[in-house]
């Protein structure tokens, strides 16, 4: 009986975390304030059954979580920055003296953005830890892949459609701003490529180094083309870019996993389909010249170039700078997690479309002006405990199920896609985002063993 209660729940918060994976992402990202307090809603729901589950049969293997400790600590880092230490605020440059005025004797400069930035962070630490523990099961690992295949290829053929048929407002019902650059379910084009360059490796990796079914090889195929054709009609700069290294990393990647597989311990679904690959390739080149190639030259083209209405390098490089000052100005802590939007008009203004800037366009430097050194450190903690995990898996990656060594081989390259293109822009400020890279790093660290748990032990 209590084995049943437990596996009944463990299949409840599956469900819930899969759930708010997809609809986090159909809530135009879950940027606004009702998706945002629905998002942390649901996660403290989702803290009760953890903690429900936890009460009837242990966890088990709390190594696991390892990898949860950063994000644990920059929860707590943003804690302590909107409680009360300071008698002033540590502001040295004279142009920022007028944050120093505002009466906030914290560690942030924006200690209410920084209460509610924390609460987001809790919200995602929850759903990693959960995402952690249930993913441990192989069958539901199988099942997200399916379901993330199918769902890039929806939302990917929604994003394509509404660009073609945009009536200036999202899901052809909702207002937006005249400013702002909506795809798909998306408010900006640069979050849906964040999107694709998270999902699109696992079903190419699940057509490139496995052997599937027919019908399961063509709905992947099919989810492939459309999210890469999908990106491109973006034209996101940054997009394109982080999918072009994450090109040349498929032509590396299967083959070092296929060198691992040996006659003795070969994985019998491991075959590669070849053919399938160029097909997609070329499908994709085909449907990106249909749109033409002069949007997509005057996109590279404005990549250096200045501008009102232009995110531009050269714009970027401004908030930058402006950013690292903030940095220098809070070099141990950061100015407050969140706070960004109300620090930066001291610091530097926008050159584009907006006075007020709402993010750095830099993943990585508004890690240093939002936590400063502490943030930096707990970001790289966080790359050990991942590279560390891969460590562990790699040896064993030849016994692997197929579904598992594709979820492997995506997962790093959706790894690398993201990376590269947070060096452009903040798809991990978008809670949807950040929410589905945790997610793919939680599938993919737990691919490489079934993890003990004591339900297996009961009868």
């Amino acid at each position: 009986m209590q084995k049943q209660t437990v596996s009944k729940l463990d299949r409840i918060i599956f469900a819930d975390l899969l759930a708010t994976v997809l609809l986090s992402v159909l809530a135009f990202g879950t940027v606004e304030p009702w998706s945002l307090a629905v998002f942390e809603l649901n996660a403290l729901l989702l803290l009760l059954l953890l903690s429900l589950r936890c009460v009837l049969v242990p966890i088990g293997d709390p190594g696991r979580f390892r990898i949860a400790l950063p994000l644990l600590g920059l929860l707590l880092l943003g804690v302590c920055q909107f409680i009360p230490f300071w008698p002033v605020n540590p502001v040295t440059m004279p142009e920022a003296s007028p944050l120093a005025s505002l009466g906030a004797r914290t560690l942030s400069l924006e200690p209410y953005a920084t209460r509610q930035a924390a609460l987001k962070l809790l919200a995602l630490l929850i759903y990693f830890l959960a995402a952690i523990h249930v993913l441990k099961d192989s069958r539901r690992r199988k099942f997200t892949l399916i379901t993330l295949t199918i769902f890039g290829f929806a939302v990917s053929l929604f994003a394509i459609v509404q660009r073609f048929t945009y009536n200036g407002k999202l899901y052809w019902f909702r207002s937006v701003s005249p400013y702002i650059a909506p795809y798909g379910p998306y408010g900006n084009y640069n979050h849906f490529s964040g999107l694709v360059e998270l999902i699109l490796p696992l079903p190419l990796a699940w057509i490139a180094i496995t052997r599937t079914r027919l019908e399961m090889r063509v709905i992947a195929l099919f989810s492939v083309v459309m999210m890469a054709v999908a990106l491109i009609f973006s034209l996101s700069r940054g997009g394109m870019l982080a999918l072009a290294v994450q090109g040349l990393a498929f032509i590396i990647l299967p083959r070092l996993i296929s060198r691992k597989l040996n006659p003795i311990h070969e994985n019998p679904n491991f075959g590669g389909n070849k053919l399938l690959i160029p097909v997609a390739a070329i499908a994709v080149l085909v449907m990106a010249l249909w749109i033409g190639y002069e949007p997509l030259l005057k996109r590279v083209g404005g990549t250096l170039s200045q501008g009102a209405g232009e995110y531009s390098v050269t714009t970027r490089m401004e908030y930058w700078r402006a950013s690292w000052r903030i940095f220098l100005d809070h070099p141990l802590a950061g100015a407050g997690i969140g706070a960004f939007p109300a620090v930066y008009p001291a610091y530097g203004k926008s050159t584009a479309k907006f006075e007020r800037l709402e993010q750095t366009h830099n993943d990585y430097l508004q890690l240093l002006t939002d936590a400063g050194i502490i943030g930096a450190l707990l970001g790289v903690w966080f790359l050990f405990e991942l590279i560390a995990a891969l460590r562990r898996i790699w040896p064993d990656i030849n016994l692997l199920r197929g579904s598992d060594s594709a979820i492997v081989a995506g997962g790093c390259i959706s790894m690398i896609g993201i990376f590269i293109h947070s060096f452009l822009d903040f798809n991990l400020q978008i809670a949807a985002n950040a929410l589905l890279f945790l997610f793919v790093v939680a599938l993919l660290t737990s691919s490489g063993k079934s993890a003990t748990d004591p339900l297996s032990r009961l009868s």
